[in-house]
């Protein structure tokens, strides 16, 4: 996702959202909505940035997993 594809909603003071909930909530997922999402891997998580409003990028540092 390019920078220019990141949108963030405004928080309204009233409270009021602009989501049709009652659409959202009826919505089954079905199987084939699932393939679209491919699996994550190790090499994405090298190039993978948090975003969050207002702060800068963060880059995503993985925890080490313990051996046992």
């Amino acid at each position: 996702m390019s920078e220019n594809n990141v949108v963030f909603s405004p928080i309204f003071p009233e409270g009021k959202i602009h989501s049709d909930l009652q659409r959202v909530d009826a919505h089954v997922i079905q199987p084939e909505e699932y393939v679209e999402i491919p699996e994550i891997t190790e090499e994405d998580l090298t190039h993978a940035v948090i975003k969050r409003p207002g702060q800068p990028d963060q880059p995503f540092v993985a925890k080490p997993t313990q051996a046992s």
